[in-house]
């Protein structure tokens, strides 16, 4: 039997594999119906588009917080750095989604 802790490790990792790949490689549509599926378990029956939205809105959260003449996206430390958030943020929401 899967336990939440479980499910958000499998959700932290479709995410991670999906950063992993190059960014105009990269497949968020299967990436999120897989998210999707895991949340499916806990009857949170999102649509995978909006699963993307809201990890955007995660995303936003990182850069929202830092001056846009501070935003450094052609380096990679700062983009992972980004990425890292967003995924933190996203398994948050998940979490509350949850409890």
């Amino acid at each position: 039997m899967m336990t939440i802790r479980q499910d958000l490790d499998a959700v932290d990792g479709v995410l991670r594999q999906t950063f992993a790949i190059e960014p105009f490689k990269r497949d968020y549509d299967t990436a999120f119906s897989a998210i999707a599926q895991i949340l499916h378990r806990y009857g949170i029956a999102e649509n995978p588009r909006n699963l993307r939205f809201r990890f955007i809105l995660c995303m936003q959260e990182f850069f929202d917080g830092i001056p846009q003449d501070q935003w450094r996206v052609k380096d990679p430390a700062f983009v992972k750095q980004s990425e890292d958030f967003a995924i933190a943020k996203f398994r948050e929401w998940v979490l509350e989604q949850v409890t």
